[in-house]
Order: structure tokens, then C-alpha cells, then sequence
């Protein structure tokens, strides 16, 4: 029966992992900020429809939490962005065993051949207006292919924003 509970413990703490990292200023009253607004974006750049989809979900997201838009004087500036990254995966390992009437063989082949992949990790971070400072700061631990659906890429980024403002405010 310990077996058991060790073992059930053990796929319970494993599963609960966050899917997100979450960092705040704990000096800072979070109940004092009623409106925001978004950092405007570049001139002449185009609204990303990933940035669209995530503007819709945060803004959601603070509407649930109490927040109101502002075009001007908002308490708080929402800055988000999807972090471009990429690994490398190698390809083409491969491993043999054979044997004969007397002899035994093993035979490895390293990788040679290496496939880049390219992800993003969605970061947002709530600015306060009066010091300028970040407050609050959530990254997404999960990856954002380029390979996802259009619908597949609305319920992540849904799914990532909920599970970050899950953690606002912070206490």
C-alpha cells in the first residue's frame, strides 16, 4: 500500500506543474488599479493576429479581474509579446545489433543531420503609469508552433492567458 501512495504522490506532483512563471513587485497594492490600456505598438506595424488573439484573451481576462480600458490615463500599460525561440533536434541515429556463428556486432551512427525548430513563449507584463515600473511579469512555459491551427492557436493562447492571470492578483 505504500508502493501505492508513493507512487500516486509522485504522479500528482509530476502533473502539477505550472505551465507558467509568474513575478511581482509585492510592494505594490494591486487593488489601488481599476483601468488599463495596451502599449501602443509601432508605427506603420500591423496588428499580428496572434497579437490580436492575445489582446482578446488578456483583455477577458482583466474585465473578470475588475479592469476596465482606458484610451487615456489608465492606471496600468499591458505590454505582451511572443518570445521567438528555437532548438535543435538531431536526426538520424541509429543503432544495430547481429550476430553470427562465432561473432556478436554492435554498430552505432552518430547524428549528422540536424532539424532547427522554432517555437514562441508568450510574455506579459503590466507597467505601472505613475513610476513606470514593472509590477507584474507572466511567461508561458508551454511552445507556440508555427505548425498550430488557426483554432488551435485561439485555445492556447486562451488557455495560457487564463492560466497566467490565474496568478494576478498576486496574493
Amino acid at each position: 500500500m505504500k508502493k501505492w501512495s508513493s507512487l500516486i504522490a509522485l504522479i500528482l506532483v509530476t502533473g502539477c506543474t505550472a505551465d507558467v512563471a509568474t513575478d511581482y513587485n509585492s510592494a505594490v497594492n494591486y487593488s489601488q488599479f481599476k483601468t488599463y490600456q495596451f502599449a501602443p505598438s509601432a508605427e506603420n506595424n500591423a496588428v499580428t493576429l496572434d497579437a490580436a488573439r492575445v489582446e482578446d484573451a488578456i483583455s477577458s481576462q482583466l474585465y473578470a479581474k475588475g479592469l476596465k480600458p482606458s484610451e487615456e490615463n489608465a492606471d496600468l500599460t499591458v505590454q505582451h509579446s511572443i518570445l521567438e525561440q528555437s532548438e535543435f533536434q538531431s536526426y538520424g541515429t541509429s543503432f544495430g545489433f547481429g550476430y553470427g556463428y562465432r561473432n556478436v556486432g554492435v554498430a552505432y551512427s552518430a547524428p549528422r543531420q540536424y532539424k532547427e525548430y522554432r517555437y514562441g513563449k508568450l510574455v506579459v507584463e503590466l507597467i505601472e503609469n505613475d513610476t513606470n515600473q514593472i509590477v507584474w511579469r507572466s511567461v508561458s512555459q508551454r511552445k507556440l508552433t508555427e505548425t498550430m491551427t488557426p483554432d488551435s492557436r485561439r485555445k492556447f493562447i486562451d488557455e495560457q492567458i487564463q492560466e497566467m492571470f490565474n496568478n494576478y492578483p498576486p496574493y
